[in-house]
């Protein structure tokens, strides 16, 4: 089998197909190079939008308070005072 992989008929082939793989993705990636227009319109003063969640003070206390809670549940676990 590497007799014919090295021959002088099948490696210039293979390197000529290998090229042109090379250049057919190449062409792919810079197709998908182009640039969209997207209208993003976020309105948080409209009636009804209220505010984002994470700007409320007590998301922020629960959330430091589960964080706390695991963290030393995590410490603690195994430990066994002997006296």
């Amino acid at each position: 089998m590497s007799n014919i992989v090295n021959s002088a008929v099948v490696r210039p082939i293979i390197a000529t197909l290998l090229a042109v793989q090379g250049w057919v993705f190449q062409a792919v990636v810079f197709a998908q190079d182009v640039p969209k227009k997207v209208d993003v319109n976020v309105d948080v003063k409209s009636p009804g939008a209220g505010g984002a969640w994470y700007g409320t003070w007590w998301i922020w206390a629960i959330g430091v308070a589960v964080f706390l809670i695991i963290i030393v549940a995590l410490t603690n676990r195994g430990s066994t005072r002997e006296a």
